[in-house]
């Protein structure tokens, strides 16, 4: 069978754990670099490095916003294209695509190649700190055309059909990064450059398996030269459906922005770097949940494309259920387990293992309500209504956590901030229960 005909009559069960599968675990290993990268840290350089690193996290969520508006955009057109039979119409998609992350691509590195010690004097980030996050930082914005092309053929090989190839070029990518982290940090002593390095070049093997792909016309879709030219029409449709998820990481680069600047007030370098070992288990959760997403996403564009509206509604119900009961499960380990995963990051540092274990504790246990805000957000994405993909995506992170993150610590200090998390997963996620709701009463 075609492998886009599938998209249209098998069983959504079964076609979602085709797709969802590989998604998640592709997107579970890009998170994986970030996740050992701060393991090495933590081990090799200690809670200063992990610090650095994890002040740079807002701008590194702008890259990743950046590579979101582009990989999410395309993917979810080609998606649309493919199910309405117009081959022609996804390969001007991707070629535009290509054309257009690569420019970006080279300029982001150009800039932050020169002043990304201009970019973190904007953050106030103390002296002690500052060395690493410099060291980080330099070499991860110069790999930002790696960056995008990893991110987007990727999506794009799934969107087209093939979910197998597009992990098997992440676990490729993820077996680089951990072969090379210990060698660059406790071999050549490179420090934070040194996990940098590790991830860049990861991520170059990522974009020449994708590029490979493409090019050898292994696919549905395929990169015509013809087709490079940029259509400003097209990457007007691209930004429109990416820019939800775009949206939501930009949204987020704020929210940890001002995270880390309440963190430094209230906690100290200790504080940020407790934060640091947060942030790498949460993005193994969200992105997860961003698998499910981007598996259900093919199936969805498709049958909405093609007028199938109760596959539509069937797919987006079986992915809230199964991830739903998947994230109370991770969550539930995570309380459990908490001191054990913050021990790992900490190098014997009892200090940093207590407070980090009290940080995943409170933060994320609210978490699994998040996961109908992200769903939610790429199921309006996937039928090409950008405008309620970007109200539901970036209620939570904007609207409510900023907010809240003011009034919480300015009474509870600390705790205050740890506590943010949750009640932000909780409203956001009757916000976008109202938005869903409607939507599936509308294809009834």
């Amino acid at each position: 069978m075609d492998r886009s005909n599938r998209l249209a009559t098998k069983r959504i069960p079964a076609l979602l754990t085709q797709f969802a599968v590989p998604s998640i675990a592709s997107l579970i290993l890009h998170a994986f670099y970030n996740v050992v990268d701060r393991i090495f840290i933590g081990q090799g350089v200690g809670s200063l490095g992990l610090a650095g690193v994890t002040l740079c996290f807002p701008i590194i969520l702008l890259l990743f916003g950046v590579c979101m508006l582009f990989s999410s955009g395309a993917s979810s057109l080609i998606s649309i294209y493919l199910g309405k039979e117009r081959r022609h119409d996804a390969e001007k998609v991707l070629g535009s695509t290509i054309s257009v992350i690569t420019i970006i691509g080279f300029v982001v590195a150009l800039c932050g190649h020169l002043y990304y010690k201009n970019i973190l004097a904007l953050f106030n980030i103390p002296a002690e700190i500052l060395p690493y996050a410099e060291g980080y930082l330099k070499i991860i914005l110069s790999g930002s055309p790696l960056f995008l092309y990893g991110f987007t053929l990727t999506f794009i090989i799934r969107a087209e059909g093939n979910p197998l190839y597009a992990t098997a070029a992440i676990v490729v990518g993820t077996f680089v990064n951990l072969i090379l982290d210990p060698i660059f940090i406790f071999v050549f002593s490179m420090g934070t450059e040194g996990a940098a390095l590790a991830t860049i070049i990861a991520e170059a093997t990522v974009a020449l398996m994708g590029l490979l792909y493409m090019t050898r016309k292994k696919g549905v879709v395929h990169i015509h030269r013809k087709n490079l030219a940029l259509d400003f029409q097209v990457i007007k449709s691209i930004m429109f459906l990416g820019m939800s998820t775009a949206v939501m990481n930009i949204a987020a680069s704020a929210q940890c922005l001002f995270l880390n600047h309440k963190l430094i007030i209230y906690g100290g370098s200790i504080a940020v770097a407790a934060m640091g070992i947060v942030f790498p288990i949460a993005s193994m959760l969200r992105l997860f949940t961003f698998g499910m997403a981007a598996g259900m996403q093919p199936i969805i564009g498709y049958n909405y494309g093609a007028g199938s509206n109760q596959r539509v509604k069937d797919t987006f119900y079986y992915a809230c259920k199964v991830n739903l009961l998947a994230i109370s499960v991770f969550v539930v380990l995570i309380m459990v387990f908490a001191e054990n995963i913050a021990s790992v990051f900490s190098k014997g540092d009892r200090e940093l293992t207590l407070l980090g274990a009290h940080a995943l504790r409170v933060f994320l246990f609210m978490f699994p309500f998040a996961v109908i805000n992200i769903l939610g957000a790429r199921y309006f994405q996937a039928v090409g209504k950008g405008t309620k993909a970007m109200a539901v995506g970036v209620s939570g992170q904007i609207l409510i956590f900023i907010p809240l993150l003011f009034i919480l610590s300015g009474t509870y200090g600390l705790d205050g901030i740890w506590f943010s998390g949750p009640l932000t997963d909780f409203l956001a996620f009757g916000i976008t229960g109202l938005f869903i709701t409607r939507e599936m009463k509308s294809l009834s």
